[in-house]
């Protein structure tokens, strides 16, 4: 990933806060490239070049991380789906995870009626994940999976007595979740290394970003901007 310096984020803590925010990741493969098919004809060498498949899924994930400091990412695919037998062929795989983002009109700079050299941008913040995956069927796991990746989610639910208890796997029917278990199977990712990015103007001058952040209270106000403000104002390395 393209990541200039004012832009990478090297802290595994916000790295991971978003992945578990944000926890519907994209998981990217491809098969192992095959030998070139070879035909001779005449004595002569012809060689026919077979394009690589690639493959992508979106599914939410749970980062683990050990005493040891190695980190996993769990999650499950669809038994039918056809990315798990290019992983078994190469593991090698990439999981992106997006942040917060939003678009940025020109009209939010004050300065551009100064010098009219501003144009539409978008900040924006993401995850890429590399690693090793491994394909899990065994039960015992799949379940364990499945309790981490819930109570995960449950856990952001408002914990009020007016709203519907946090709910739990063990609720479910134990028959309809034996069939549903039979239908996926695990994925677990031995992460080799993590880049991130955060694009939130930090190379803007503050009476610009302070536009950018008016732009976002005034004009949208919604839970994204409000979202893309806590990104500005923590990351923004002066003053504002």
């Amino acid at each position: 990933m393209y990541i200039p310096k004012l832009t990478s984020v090297d802290d595994f803590d916000k790295q991971a806060r978003t992945i578990k925010d944000h926890p519907l990741g994209i998981l990217f493969s491809y098969s192992a490239p095959k030998i070139a098919l070879t035909d001779f004809l005449l004595g002569d060498k012809i060689d026919k070049p077979v394009d690589s498949e690639m493959c992508a899924t979106h599914v939410p994930f749970f980062l683990q991380k050990s005493q040891d400091g190695s980190c996993r990412l769990v999650a499950h695919l669809a038994g039918k789906n056809q990315q798990i037998k290019l992983l078994k062929e190469n593991p090698s795989c990439m999981v992106v995870f997006q942040g917060p983002n939003s678009y940025v009109t020109p009209a939010w700079y004050p300065e551009k009626e100064e010098t009219h050299k501003f144009v539409p941008t978008w900040d924006y913040s993401c995850v890429h994940v590399y690693g090793k995956a491994k394909i899990i069927e065994e039960k015992e796991w799949l379940l364990k999976m499945l309790d981490s990746l819930t109570d995960q989610e449950e856990n952001k639910r408002p914990d009020r007595d007016e709203f519907e208890s946090k709910w739990k796997v063990e609720q479910t029917n134990q028959k309809y979740l034996d069939s549903l278990i039979k239908g996926i199977v695990g994925l677990e990712i031995e992460v080799s290394h993590i880049q991130s990015k955060l694009k939130v103007h930090q190379n803007q001058n503050p009476k610009n970003v302070n536009g950018v952040l008016r732009g976002y209270e005034m004009e949208m106000g919604d839970d994204t901007a409000k979202q893309m403000c806590k990104l500005v104002r923590e990351n923004y390395p002066r003053e504002l």
